[in-house]
């Protein structure tokens, strides 16, 4: 029994390992508003929170997974998806909660992943699994969903109009080719499903 009481105490209460983690984010975020992805080091996270670097090191092995998770807890919550909308209404949302984003501080940041995972294989698959993925997998769903409704063509490559779609603002966020607004992710959107509307109407 005293032994057990004894395991119990060992390591930071639930409480504080919470707290610990929100600093964490905290300085992860602060920091990016000054440096680049590229600039940023473990060391100034550690500093920046009051931590160790055995902590950070710990819960995230390497700066991308910590970046990505402070994306994952900040910036992804305000990309879900209120239930009950068409195939068309759920592109609209996710492309202007998309864009929203990219305009703020987080498009520096999500830039900065994708430059640094040119030259690092691993971090652009982690940008990938972590973030691109489940996005994507999610609105080829809702893109599915559209095709047994008949709202789409049962033609359409789910694969290819995401793509499309997402691969435009990406895009614009990386190369700077012209504004990133939601007038343009409106028209993106419309542009891009007319056609399989048009097709369903005829058929």
């Amino acid at each position: 029994m005293k032994q057990s009481a004894q395991r119990r105490r060992k390591g930071r209460p639930p409480s504080q390992m919470a707290a610990s983690h929100a600093v964490i984010m905290d300085a992860v975020y602060a920091l990016l508003q000054e440096k680049s992805v590229r600039d940023l080091t473990m060391e100034e996270v550690a500093r920046q929170a009051g931590v160790g670097k055995p902590t950070l090191y710990k819960w995230w092995p390497t700066k991308a997974k910590l970046v990505l998770a402070m994306l994952s807890e900040r910036m992804a919550p305000n990309l879900d998806l209120p239930a009950g909308r068409t195939a068309a209404e759920s592109l609209r949302f996710r492309v202007r909660r998309l864009i929203d984003a990219f305009n703020g501080p987080f498009g520096r940041i999500v830039a900065g992943l994708i430059a640094e995972g040119q030259s690092e294989a691993a971090i652009r698959q982690e940008f990938f699994d972590r973030w691109v993925s489940p996005r994507r997998t999610a609105t080829i769903a809702d893109l599915e969903r559209g095709k047994n409704t008949g709202e789409l063509r049962s033609e359409t490559d789910s694969e290819v109009l995401n793509d499309a779609i997402f691969g435009a603002i990406y895009y614009r966020l990386l190369l700077r080719s012209g504004p990133l607004t939601r007038r343009f992710g409106d028209q993106l959107v419309e542009q891009v499903i007319r056609g399989h509307r048009l097709a369903n109407a005829r058929s």
